[in-house]
């Protein structure tokens, strides 16, 4: 972590600034290990100061190093303790992340203490882009998790049970295996509900010889994990076959097509290429994917608009899908990591031949 302390100190001399403070909690784990859900974190040239109130204090000493904890009485008093830090100084702040509350403290702050601010724009979030052997250990075990629970799910899918239970048992034995608890909002979609890319689990009966999509993922000492696989409960119509044919092919030709040193938007206009000449792209209505890792939607996004270049030691997401209004939708996703020969090795290993449970 002293690593990525010097990278953020030699930015804030490139900027002429003499602090950066940090609000958002992935990046305040991510160069300092503290879990908390609440604290403000002060980047200087020769000192850190990690701000909390009592609540979690120890937690803080426990976790941290390189920084200098301070513990005010509340959350509230933290600002008038960064006030005081801060005191005719220049800083720079999240730009991207920082919430507006928040954000309007802030300029408080800096006018009670005669201070400046500095917009910055996802350093650390570009720092968070390339691994380090740790995180992909961890990244790893995340995505053998989300592979065993899917495993387990699909033994014990029926109809008559409905999304919402499927979701729940899901959830439930992500976390009896050792989970930290599910990436997100777990999405069982089946029949037309398949339709809709972020369908919540509802209360609707699955039924026999109708299509499903799981969408879910695990967490792994902070690391994060995303999968999606579209299956059938019994035989369905011959064109929702065809079309995951379709689907598959193109997110195989999208992780193919990955390569060092080529634009994230190439891999999403690979994929996007295919389905337009097959007369899907009108249905492919979201980005190929997107970064994973501390956070499991985080910098860089897979798009069109993507002006990130590929290098090694990245994480993301490829997951083409098709969405059919009023009939169907398809989805096929999985977890990549560029390794340091430029070679592409998807995390999530679950089978992606079409699956039918009978």
């Amino acid at each position: 972590m002293e690593a990525r302390m010097i990278r953020l100190r030699e930015k804030l001399a490139e900027q002429s600034l003499d602090y950066l403070l940090v609000t958002d909690k992935s990046n305040r784990r991510y160069l300092t290990g503290f879990t908390g859900s609440n604290g403000l974190l002060l980047i200087g040239q020769n000192k850190n100061h990690l701000i909390v109130d009592g609540r979690y204090t120890e937690q803080a000493e426990q976790q941290t190093k390189h920084c200098d904890i301070l513990t005010t009485s509340d959350a509230v008093n933290q600002w008038g303790c960064l006030a005081r830090l801060i005191k005719n100084r220049i800083v720079g702040f999240e730009a991207e992340t920082i919430g507006y509350q928040q954000f309007l403290r802030l300029e408080e702050v800096v006018k009670t203490a005669n201070a400046k601010l500095s917009t910055t724009n996802q350093w650390i979030e570009k720092m968070r882009m390339i691994k380090t052997e740790q995180e992909l250990a961890s990244l790893r075990e995340a995505a053998r998790l989300a592979d065993q629970a899917f495993s387990y799910i699909t033994t014990i899918i029926k109809a008559g049970m409905s999304e919402l239970d499927v979701a729940n048992e899901l959830d439930y034995y992500s976390k009896r295996i050792g989970s930290e608890g599910p990436a997100f909002e777990t999405i069982v979609a089946s029949g037309k509900r398949t339709a809709l890319p972020h369908a919540h689990a509802s209360k609707k009966m699955i039924r026999e010889n109708e299509l499903l999509m799981i969408d879910f993922g695990c967490i792994y000492e902070g690391y994060y994990s995303d999968i999606t696989r579209t299956f059938a409960l019994g035989e369905v119509d011959e064109s929702i076959k065809a079309v995951y044919q379709q689907v598959l092919t193109a997110q195989k030709r999208a992780i193919e097509s990955i390569a060092v040193g080529k634009m994230l938007n190439d891999i999403d206009s690979t994929a996007r290429d295919y389905l337009k000449n097959e007369g899907l792209d009108h249905y492919f209505s979201h980005g190929l994917g997107h970064g994973i890792g501390l956070s499991c939607h985080e910098y860089p996004a897979v798009n069109k608009a993507s002006a990130e270049m590929i290098s090694a030691g990245m994480t993301f997401t490829v997951e083409p899908g098709v969405y059919l209004p009023g009939k169907f939708g398809v989805r096929i996703e999985d977890d990549v990591f560029i390794n340091a020969q430029g070679n592409v090795e998807c995390l999530t290993k679950t089978p992606k031949d079409w699956l039918v449970i009978k």
